[in-house]
């Protein structure tokens, strides 16, 4: 009895001299309800990231959160982002995947965005992605220089303007690779259903956007032929086939490489609950079971990147965004 009072006093010490924030930090998660927010609809690549992360995240968050996903797709992840960046309250119970590209929309100040992507709570990222163009197989297209010889237009599936899945293949359109982009695929699932079902030709997406239909991959129903980053060998990258003028807009349309799928948070999260949010998030992505579980979905492992370089990368890319780069990024981010 006296060893456990003794313990039940030098646990009592311990917490009076803990830093008030952090104790209140500890209490705060505790029979709470955090509302993960999705930037796309279910079925796709950030879709299955994000119910990955709802599943292992409060697991590693102080009190044991129970964490709710709530999908708000709509215009590339815009709409979850103006939903994070002004209206959600910055408590540390809304935090969310909005999808890829949606801070660029940020940065260029596209039309109906709203929000200010440097001013973000970064949380985390499982890491880079690499984004390939992939063509349906019947095509019999395996390389560039191929697909710049197919002697008709190929639609390839854009799910909104100013998303990569518009501007990359308007770009090598411009430089004579036939591809021609169409809107109204508000998903990565429901682009793959055109692929296979035959109504579109093209899409420029991650790899992990087959997540749930790998069978696409294996059967040869669609073939990935170029790459943005240097990661499958023998495979083309993307910079290698534009000329080094349009490289500094290139790294708007594919910037979300380098970032990966970020978690975010409203602006002006708490100090304290912001840091155990990424704590969390660090601690959660290196879990031998979460680890698990990405493979099997493709989800980058092994290489996270923490909340304060995420930040940082915003920041140098706000800052590069020039007038005459977000011209040009504009300009080949409509579907034509």
């Amino acid at each position: 009895m006296k060893q456990i009072h003794a313990a039940a006093l030098a646990l009592a010490s311990l917490l009076a001299a803990a830093p008030p924030a952090m104790a209140q930090t500890q209490d705060f998660y505790r029979g709470k309800t955090i509302n993960f927010i999705i930037g796309y609809g279910p079925g796709g690549g950030v879709d299955s990231a994000s119910r990955l992360i709802v599943r292992h995240l409060g697991r590693f968050m102080p009190g044991k959160p129970e964490i709710v996903p709530q999908n708000m797709e709509g215009a590339g992840g815009v709409i979850s982002g103006n939903h994070l960046g002004r209206r959600a309250t910055a408590d540390g119970l809304t935090i969310g995947l909005p999808g890829r590209s949606w801070f660029v929309e940020g940065i260029v100040k596209s039309q109906g965005v709203t929000f200010d992507p440097v001013k973000f709570s970064y949380i985390g990222s499982t890491g880079v992605n690499n984004t390939l163009l992939y063509l349906r197989g019947d095509l019999n297209i395996s390389t560039p220089e191929e697909l710049k010889k197919y002697p008709q237009k190929i639609p390839a599936a854009g799910i909104g303007a100013g998303t990569s899945t518009v501007t990359v293949p308007n770009m090598l359109a411009e430089y004579g690779y036939p591809l021609r982009t169409v809107l109204g695929y508000n998903s990565s699932a429901r682009s793959l259903m055109a692929l296979e079902q035959g109504e579109a030709g093209a899409y420029f997406t991650p790899e992990d956007s087959f997540a749930k239909r790998p069978d696409l991959v294996e059967k040869r129903v669609v073939v990935p032929i170029l790459q943005s980053k240097r990661m499958v060998k023998g495979m083309a990258v993307l910079a290698d086939l534009v000329p080094a003028k349009d490289h500094p807009v290139l790294s708007l349309f594919t910037a979300y490489d380098d970032t990966g799928l970020m978690v975010v948070g409203p602006p002006g999260i708490p100090t304290d609950r912001l840091e155990t949010l990424r704590k969390a998030f660090i601690e959660m992505c290196g879990d031998a079971d979460f680890r698990k579980d990405a493979a099997t979905i493709g989800e980058p492992v092994g290489a996270p990147i923490p909340g304060p370089e995420l930040e940082k990368i915003i920041a140098r890319l706000a800052e590069s965004a020039t007038p005459e780069v977000v011209s040009e990024y504009r300009r080949l981010g409509q579907a034509k």
